[in-house]
């Protein structure tokens, strides 16, 4: 008798003798009572019956359980159950199969990947390497996507485990084959958990497989990092009457953002900041190629040059929707001027000290997106006179549009404003960190949505 019956029997058997107890007492004993006498010895005497029985079917099923369980041939395919509980890897489940199954039972294994019919594992037995049994277990279970089954004699399917001539178990893309005689002798019960088991397996060691493809495709993304960090400044350059710093965090691994700062001779640098669109691998391939287009260019001083190499960079590499904004600015401090380009950069700032304090003044957008369209006539090169203590301040749109808890765009804050004015006093390097702190403290905790990326050049005294 299978444990289920066994168990249903027990629990009908208690029901029944509970049942007829009960009735007896309210029989033999109630005669002649009150009502509310007889309707208090009624309800104490089911709770007390029901907590009866309930111990009863409790105890009848543990021993049932024992007594089932600890059969010789039951104990085989639990004991390969609990293997396959600390099994995470497909080695884990075969070293299982031949401890448990091949040595304990004489049985012969196949795991096949159901996809392929791919024989991932064989006894070492001739019926689990004959031909002719890989064939006909294709002919017969093929079409199988889930469940457990008893095989027959013929490798069909087989009414019930007794008398089968061994079990077969299909999930998650694999198909378990053991042919043991002795699975016949096995609890059904058994083999249900065996399935189960089998589920769970399965799911640990794809989500395993799926780790190890992470972590293999992180190295590779950390090399895509590391490449993309040497285009950038491995330190700010020493220069005269020019103090520049940045900041830079990609939101991940990888960033679209960019900038350099490049001395072009000892009055004239070139300071350089832009943004790819979108993220990932594309978006770095076009920033290097960006930034690499710039710092070979013969003449790092003819801005409109500049532009359209980068330009033509990017429409090159053929991706329908990839495009930058840019600015582009030469500091000359011999003339005290800086010439600059905005291609759609996110109001890049000089910072100067009036007689009213300090006054920030907005460099505005001098022409549209790079990367997308062919460009046509000529570039405009905007000029602006330059003071000494004038701050250029150049950040990516991941930091301007940065919101506080209540909607307010970082930079239409008062105090990001007053930040700003304080800048005059600071040092370049001083100023990106006081900028940096106060974006994340601004958020107040939450999640940056985008790359944040700041350079801060602070012009020196110029009448020297």
């Amino acid at each position: 008798m299978v444990l289920q019956q066994a168990l249903r029997l027990s629990a009908w058997t208690s029901t029944f003798s509970i049942a007829a107890l009960f009735a007896a007492i309210l029989v033999f004993a109630a005669p002649g009572l009150p009502f509310l006498p007889t309707t208090l010895l009624g309800a104490g005497s089911f709770v007390v019956l029901f907590l009866i029985q309930d111990a009863l079917v409790r105890a009848l099923d543990s021993d049932l359980r024992k007594r089932h369980f600890d059969r010789a041939e039951t104990r085989i395919v639990m004991d390969f159950v609990e293997r396959l509980r600390v099994s995470f890897t497909v080695a884990d489940l075969v070293e299982a199969a031949r401890d448990c199954l091949e040595m304990r039972a004489d049985a012969s294994v196949l795991l096949i990947k159901s996809a392929t019919w791919e024989t991932v594992y064989a006894s070492p037995s001739t019926l689990a390497k004959d031909p002719e049994t890989l064939a006909i277990l294709h002919r017969n279970f093929r079409e199988w996507s889930e469940g457990f089954a008893f095989l027959s004699d013929e490798y069909g399917l087989h009414p019930s485990n007794a008398g089968c001539r061994g079990y077969l178990s299909v999930c998650k893309g694999y198909h378990l084959f053991v042919f043991s005689r002795s699975a016949g002798l096995a609890e059904l019960e058994a083999f249900r958990l065996l399935h189960g088991e089998l589920q769970l397996y399965f799911d640990r060691i794809i989500t395993v497989a799926r780790l190890f493809n992470i972590a293999n495709l992180s190295k590779e993304w950390s090399l895509i990092a590391e490449t993309q960090k040497s285009f950038l400044p491995k330190e700010m350059p020493k220069l005269a009457k020019l103090e520049t710093a940045s900041y830079y965090r990609p939101l991940v691994n990888v960033s679209g953002d960019y900038y350099d700062v490049i001395p072009v001779d000892y009055r004239r640098t070139l300071l350089v900041v832009g943004d790819v669109s979108g993220k990932g691998l594309a978006a770095a391939l076009i920033m290097g190629i960006i930034v690499n287009t710039i710092r070979v260019a013969p003449d790092k001083t003819d801005l409109p040059a500049l532009v359209r190499n980068v330009d033509e960079a990017i429409r090159e590499m053929r991706f329908e929707d990839k495009y930058t904004v840019i600015f582009l600015g030469i500091v000359d401090t011999g003339e005290k001027v800086l010439r600059y380009v905005n291609a759609s950069m996110a109001d890049p700032l000089v910072i100067s000290q009036t007689a009213l304090g300090a006054k920030p003044k907005k460099l505005g957008s001098t022409m549209g997106l790079l990367g997308l369209l062919p460009l046509e006539g000529e570039i405009p090169v905007e000029e602006i006179p330059l003071r000494t203590d004038d701050v250029i301040l150049i950040a990516s749109d991941g930091l301007l549009e940065l919101e506080n808890s209540a909607g307010e765009p970082l930079s239409e804050s008062a105090a990001f404003e007053r930040l700003l004015q304080q800048s005059s006093r600071e040092t370049a390097e001083s100023i990106v960190e006081g900028i940096a702190g106060f974006a994340y403290s601004f958020v107040e905790g939450r999640q940056l949505r985008d790359d944040i990326t700041i350079l801060a050049a602070k012009v020196g005294r110029l009448w020297d």
